[in-house]
């Protein structure tokens, strides 16, 4: 049951104070008409809890120095001393990749993650992220990998009225991050180049049209995996 869910669940049902005898009687009430819904809860594999700690550890290193860079431009006094500070955190991010990537192929993973980077515009971290984030569940189908990664749309429609169009978030930020990398690289190959501008010519603004050829790139990228099949570009 996830605290999120149940928070939202108590004030829908209008329970306005929180004891420890009314959080009882709430996640009764709640597995009462809920718990059909509900799956167990398995603990995550040491692979993938080391992959997400070296993801998330690059992803602040990555962070800490372009805010670094962008603070500092404008100081002369100190630029050489910086410089070499910059190629200290350069060095320490080459030698996480490098790490990802030992900890997959110890893993028996190496050919897997060769197969998603066939696709174009996924790259290292992308299909390393994806791979790890496949290690996670039995995902029942694409959908639930893309909820999964938080780049499902929520909607919020009414009678005629169609609400605004948003991502659900509710997956790991870094992941998104990286795809939508992933979709800026593959926007301009010749595979995706048509894709993405047939999106924009619809009327889809610029981070749209991204975040929907991110969807597709993990869509394609969870077929591989699932299927265990070898990517073929589009023509042949």
């Amino acid at each position: 049951i996830g605290g999120y869910e149940l928070s939202h669940y108590r004030k829908g049902v209008k329970v306005r104070a929180k004891t420890d005898a009314l959080d009882a009687r709430l996640l009764a009430r709640y597995l009462n008409n809920e718990g059909h819904q509900l799956h167990p809860w398995t603990p995550p594999s040491p692979l993938y809890c080391r992959l997400i700690s070296l993801f998330r550890r690059r992803a602040a290193l990555v962070q800490a120095r372009v805010s670094l860079k962008q603070s500092w431009s404008n100081e002369p006094l100190l630029k050489t001393a910086f410089e070499h500070q910059i190629k200290a955190m350069q060095r320490l991010e080459i030698l996480l990749e490098k790490t990802i990537q030992t900890q997959l192929e110890a893993a028996g993973l190496g050919a897997q993650l060769k197969r998603c980077m066939k696709v174009e515009g996924i790259g290292l971290l992308s299909g390393a992220r994806l791979l790890t984030s496949f290690q996670r569940g039995d995902f029942r189908n694409a959908d639930a990998f893309i909820a999964f990664l938080g780049l499902d749309l929520r909607i919020s429609d009414s009678g005629k009225k169609k609400g605004r169009r948003c991502l659900s978030k509710r997956g790991d930020p870094e992941a998104r991050r990286l795809m939508h990398n992933a979709a800026m690289s593959a926007r301009r190959t010749a595979a995706w180049k048509g894709f993405y501008e047939a999106l924009r010519a619809r009327g889809l603004s610029t981070t749209e049209a991204l975040v929907a050829l991110a969807r597709k790139l993990a869509r394609v990228v969870f077929a591989l995996l699932k299927n265990q099949s070898e990517y073929l570009p589009k023509g042949i």
